[in-house]
């Protein structure tokens, strides 16, 4: 312990720097301030330094005679002053490291033991734990565990919060964030001894040497004490609250705090509702009304049909079902000894013969694309029907495949393209419409892209550029 007995006077002189005049000497600009509370044991020793090389070699010749609990004050970074001072590395990535470690320690474990042991979803063959998607969440938590133990060790390493201090009873301590440069000596320090602290400060060149003690503690009003223990009264509350109804079986329904997001003044599909007449919470729709953007009233680009061509369907016997496909007409012809098919009514409507739009290299290479995304797997690249599903339904031969026709074949080649649209459409045999899944332009690009696959079979020979006849020529067997 240090010796709190001394009378806390300059070993120089007994004359405050303040007090000092002139002639006196060397001592006598040294001083030794009084005790602001010669009642209370010493905290520290602070020395005065005017210049930098003067408080490092102050720092140096201290850490050498074995202080360790001391510190530097300057108003700006030194150069040096970390060596003078013997200061170590600090512990503070160690903890940084730890704590990463157990993020990733704890994500992997949190993972793996809901995935796989407390709900185990099967899902299209998925594994129940893989590291490739648990990387993210090992990530997440090895940087929000680093970073908490960081902020969380650099304040205890620190000893902060610290609201007061003992070296703010200086009022010349207070020009350490401008001009002056000090040195502080813990009491604490094993080697602290009273008059030979300050005596090694006075010799090391101090300006001034002052001791700082401890501040007595005043003890807290009563109203802040009272205040405090009713707040943590308080916020046991809800905790006991939660238990209470976690560990116990409740008869009544839940309280609901924000009652209008729970109950909802909505109606919900297929529900009742004492608002209309006909006693239904859903509102048919309104004769002789279409909803806003859905009128498409371009026959040619929506439908396929010449303008005017609805009116062609409503004068016709054909209904708006037999519109979407005659789906045993091919199951029919395909079976051998099976009587001929009834004329399809749909060859009696009025398509359109040439695209509705304009053709550009870009809309073939859409084309191209949605074609390998959507048709491909049953017609096959070339559109002759060899699938890799085709293929495997001919493998299966279950007997309930039809065989997709080839765009090769004459009547696809010679049918109006407004047709092969509607069959795209709304379906046509066993194929599925797609008029939900694909855009009415990309469902035209589609078709240019089946012309142009026809038309690289069947191209007449004055559609192949002069200087390109030979070299087909010489290709063909």
């Amino acid at each position: 312990m240090a010796d709190h007995s001394h009378s806390e006077t300059n070993p120089v002189t007994s004359t405050p720097h303040d007090e000092a005049s002139p002639g006196t000497g060397e001592a006598a600009v040294r001083g030794v301030a009084p005790a602001a509370d010669p009642k209370q044991p010493v905290a520290y020793v602070l020395a005065e330094y005017s210049t930098p090389e003067a408080l490092v070699k102050a720092a140096r010749q201290v850490y050498q005679q074995g202080y360790t609990k001391f510190d530097a004050h300057s108003p700006f970074p030194i150069h040096g002053i970390d060596d003078a001072m013997g200061i170590k590395f600090t512990r503070l990535p160690w903890f940084t490291f730890v704590a990463g470690g157990l993020g990733i320690i704890t994500a992997t474990l949190l993972i793996y033991y809901t995935n796989k042991e407390w709900y185990p979803y099967l899902i299209s063959g998925k594994p129940l734990f893989s590291i490739p998607s648990a990387a993210p969440v090992m990530f997440e938590l090895m940087v929000l565990f680093a970073a908490i133990t960081t902020l969380l060790g650099m304040l205890a390493l620190n000893r902060l919060p610290l609201f007061t201090h003992p070296l703010f009873q200086s009022t010349r301590f207070q020009r350490v964030t401008n001009d002056k440069f000090f040195l502080s000596i813990d009491a604490r320090d094993p080697k602290y001894k009273s008059e030979k602290t300050i005596q090694l400060l006075t010799g090391l060149g101090a300006e001034y040497v002052e001791t700082c003690h401890k501040e007595a503690s005043a003890p807290l009003p009563w109203a802040f004490r009272t205040a405090v223990f009713l707040g943590l009264l308080l916020a046991m509350v809800p905790v006991s609250m939660v238990a209470w109804k976690r560990s116990t079986y409740s008869r009544e329904p839940r309280i609901r705090v924000i009652f209008d997001m729970v109950s909802q003044p909505k109606k919900k599909t297929q529900t009742t509702s004492t608002l209309w007449q006909d006693g239904r919470a859903m509102r048919p729709w309104v004769e002789g009304t279409i909803a806003k953007g859905e009128l498409k009233a371009d026959d040619a680009f929506y439908r396929g049909l010449k303008p005017g061509g609805l009116n062609a369907v409503a004068a016709t016997t054909v209904s708006m079902t037999n519109l979407v496909a005659n789906q045993d007409g091919a199951a029919a012809a395909a079976t051998p000894g099976a009587p001929a098919t009834p004329p399809d009514p749909l060859d009696k409507l009025p398509w359109i013969e040439n695209f509705p739009l304009e053709v550009t290299p870009e809309l073939m290479k859409r084309g191209q694309e949605r074609y390998n995304i959507y048709c491909a797997t049953c017609h096959g690249l070339g559109g002759v029907g060899n699938g890799l599903v085709t293929i495997r339904a001919i493998e299966l031969a279950e007997g309930t495949w039809v065989p997709p026709v080839t765009f090769h074949s004459e009547g696809l080649r010679k049918q109006p393209i407004g047709r092969m649209f509607h069959s795209i459409s709304n379906g046509v045999r066993k194929m599925p419409g797609y008029g939900d899944q694909i855009p009415e332009r990309d469902r035209w690009a589609i078709l240019l892209y089946v012309r142009a696959l026809q038309k690289s079979k069947y191209a007449p020979l004055s559609d192949v550029p002069p200087e390109k006849v030979n070299q087909l020529t010489d290709v063909a067997p």
